[in-house]
């Protein structure tokens, strides 16, 4: 693909489904895979105020093209895999973290992560590509 695929998701369809704004028109393929963005906002350094970082994202999360129509294209969303600690014993196991307390504003609410209306995809892959 010589283009950068980018869209949005315009619609919520279920709990694992998505709909967005791209479609055959741009490209889109069923089996295409695409991360969902988050953005940050700007970052200014407090010493340096002309010192502003932008553009920096996460991805939280990827989805993947069900089905395809001209201008736009339905997606699932690929669950993560989620890992579990076997337990040995409680002793080993029972490793507990504590962080220092912070003050101030924090750019990155919990709510952020999670997928909306609205959220930027970006193409990564097509599975055809993974299964060869």
């Amino acid at each position: 693909m010589d283009k950068e695929l980018i869209g949005k998701i315009i619609a919520l369809a279920s709990n694992i489904q998505v709909i967005i704004n791209i479609g055959k028109r741009d490209g889109v393929e069923e089996g295409m895979i695409f991360g969902i963005k988050l953005i940050l906002p700007e970052i200014v350094d407090p010493d340096d105020k002309s010192n502003i970082l932008s553009g920096i994202f996460f991805e939280k999360g990827e989805i993947k093209i069900v089905r395809v129509f001209e201008r736009m294209s339905f997606a699932s969303i690929i669950p993560k895999k989620a890992y579990s600690t076997p337990v040995l014993s409680d002793q080993f196991f029972a490793q507990k973290y504590e962080y220092p307390k912070l003050s101030g504003q924090i750019i990155l609410s919990e709510d952020q992560w999670h997928i909306k209306k609205g959220d930027e995809v970006f193409y990564k892959k097509s599975e055809k590509a993974i299964t060869k």
